[in-house]
């Protein structure tokens, strides 16, 4: 079996920020309805804790949008979780749409093969390229001089 260098969305995350605030940006993004409490969240990191003379405290949820939704690597991370966000959405519609197809929706039945002719075309040119990289692999050209 092939080993998978896909990463989790919190480890793509905590590629460009610390993990507390790769953990508070997935908690933020989360539906208020089912996510965690903010204490709940606050037991994750120290760095959720107000230090000095109110030490232990929990920092507040205001503190948290007005201090970290700012920072640089923070964006970042937004970004990164729009795009996992997207590609999640996208399979979620896909299997919709299937589901519909398979119980005789023409136009869903539509959208599923559009979408595996594209994903077949993205995989091909992806194969292809594979190919070409490991026939070239270890392949040094000189230029003549």
């Amino acid at each position: 079996m092939a080993k998978l260098n896909d990463k989790t969305l919190l480890q793509k995350l905590s590629d460009v920020m610390p993990k507390y605030l790769a953990a508070y940006l997935v908690w933020y993004y989360s539906d208020p309805k089912t996510r965690c409490s903010w204490d709940e969240l606050c037991n994750y990191d120290a760095n959720f804790k107000v230090k000095g003379e109110s030490g232990g405290q929990n920092k507040t949820e205001e503190f948290a949008e007005q201090n970290w939704l700012i920072r640089e690597d923070v964006q970042k991370g937004m970004i990164i979780y729009m795009k996992h966000m997207k590609t999640y959405n996208q399979m979620k519609i896909y299997q919709t749409m299937l589901k519909k197809a398979l119980n005789g929706d023409v136009n869903s039945a539509k959208y599923i093969d559009e979408f595996n002719n594209k994903l077949d075309k993205l995989t091909a040119n992806k194969q292809e390229k594979s190919e070409i990289d490991a026939l070239l692999e270890g392949v040094v050209i000189n230029d003549g001089d």
